[in-house]
């Protein structure tokens, strides 16, 4: 059984790795981490949709040197999209369009910065194969609707309500 470490000296990064990999499945040189939700929303502008429903899947790599990549796609309805991105593990700032972190040998966390709110995913690891997805999505100060890019036509579309209808997290 080989277990991996990330090469700075955060030492909850290698406690997550190390957690993370801690199976002979998991050996190699990355760690992949499956992300999915489903949620509904009601559109209110510039065209009103109630009821619509959104699939997010995110692709998590973890590899050495505290590398994170992602790429992530929606599907909503007969019309998808999708996009990647990568960084070191807290890097980023508040002007970025999402950051990944470690809180604690346990524990993920990814925060998306939306236009008008905040998106929070938690990702808990609750043994070296398995996990668990929580989503908190928080509106900023002076706002009373979401705002976010639309699947079909990629301009913001504003929305009423959202809510996180069903996760799944796995780790390979």
């Amino acid at each position: 059984m080989r277990s991996k470490r990330f090469s700075v000296g955060f030492g909850a990064v290698a406690a997550l790795a190390s957690a993370i990999v801690a199976t002979p499945a998991l050996a190699g040189d990355a760690t992949v981490i499956d992300l999915s939700y489903d949620s509904i929303m009601d559109m209110v502008r510039p065209e009103v949709h109630p009821g619509i429903t959104l699939h997010r899947n995110f692709h998590v790599t973890l590899s050495e040197r505290n590398k994170v990549s992602e790429s992530r796609d929606r599907e909503v309805r007969n019309a998808s999209d999708s996009n990647s991105m990568r960084q070191v593990l807290g890097g980023g700032d508040s002007g970025s369009f999402a950051v990944w972190r470690v809180v604690n040998k346990d524990t993920l966390e990814r925060i998306e910065h939306d236009p008008q709110s905040t998106k929070t995913m938690i990702v808990t690891l609750t043994s070296p194969t398995t996990c668990r997805l929580d989503i908190h999505d928080e509106l900023k100060p002076g706002f009373n609707e979401y705002a976010f890019l639309r699947v079909t036509t990629h301009t913001i579309g504003y929305f009423s309500t959202y809510r996180i209808t069903g996760t799944s997290c796995s780790i390979r």
